[in-house]
């Protein structure tokens, strides 16, 4: 029996709306998509209540379909911890309340994605990357399609991304450039290998970093480097890979992705890929 489900990604200046429907045991079946002229930065504006109710209209189609949604945060807090092996769901939030208690000013104002991390050899615990971000955009969004859709996932692109890289051979190397901050991540087989989040004051110091971050990373040598994020347009993608003598390019789904309608829809926006991605991830949990 097929399944379906909506995921909506919420980007600095784009949201994008998907649906995505199963297609025997390993496919998929794009059948709704949109991009809308509106992100994040207004949504926490005074508009933002406004923006939401102007989503609904995109969700009249499908009522009461079940919703995922991934929401760009202002920045990230990453931290690598160990923890229980074995734990379950709730027993993971429990300790990333507590890491946030010695690791934040504010814990009770942030939430949490977690995945695995590195090489995991610490049994009987397991190497876990938490990333902290700013809680209340992701659950003022949540509480308000709540309403009329069971919302299966709510959080950051991190663990969207992160999924695609059970889909490719190679290691997955995904850089977010903002205004603020540059996240590198690398990734295989859906596990983080290494992530290094930097805060940045201007575009000259972005530039800076990210050449030496990636030099710094042997395995950017071995792999496509993915960009994305505010600050990812063309002339820092190509001056990136001029002063790197890397591979760089827009971030992208990987083509070995089983979706059998790929030329349905152009999907060029990261903020689509981020919610494709988010709908991949849902709809795999739950088989």
């Amino acid at each position: 029996m097929s399944k379906s489900l909506i995921a909506f990604a919420i980007d600095t200046k784009e949201c994008a709306v998907v649906r995505l429907k199963t297609l025997g045991e390993n496919g998929y079946t794009l059948c709704g998509y949109k991009t809308l002229p509106f992100g994040f930065d207004d949504l926490a504006s005074g508009k933002g209540k406004q923006l939401l109710k102007k989503l609904d209209n995109h969700l009249k189609e499908w009522p009461e379909e079940e919703l995922a949604l991934c929401i760009r945060p202002n920045s990230y807090y990453p931290l690598p911890a160990c923890f229980p092996a074995n734990a379950s769901s709730e027993q993971y939030r429990e300790f990333c309340k507590i890491e946030a208690r010695y690791f934040l000013s504010q814990p009770d104002t942030y939430a949490c994605d977690w995945t695995g991390y590195g090489d995991d050899k610490s049994w009987p615990h397991e190497n876990k990357m938490l990333f902290f971000y700013d809680a209340e955009p992701g659950r003022r969004a949540a509480e308000h399609f709540s309403a009329n859709h069971r919302v299966v996932f709510s959080g950051t692109p991190q663990l969207p991304l992160l999924h695609l890289s059970k889909f490719t051979k190679e290691a997955q190397a995904i850089l977010e450039l903002e205004n603020n901050y540059l996240l590198l991540t690398i990734a295989r087989d859906g596990r983080i290998e290494k992530a290094t989040c930097r805060e940045v004051k201007n575009r000259k110091e972005l530039q800076h970093v990210t050449i030496q971050e990636l030099a710094d990373n042997p395995i950017c040598r071995e792999t496509e480097i993915q960009v994305t994020g505010t600050m990812a347009g063309r002339s820092m993608i190509r001056l990136i890979q001029k002063e790197s003598q890397l591979t760089v390019k827009p971030l992208s789904l990987p083509p070995s992705i089983p979706i059998n309608n790929p030329d349905r829809f152009s999907i060029t926006s990261a903020a689509a890929i981020k919610a494709i991605s988010t709908a991949l991830m849902a709809l795999d949990e739950k088989q």
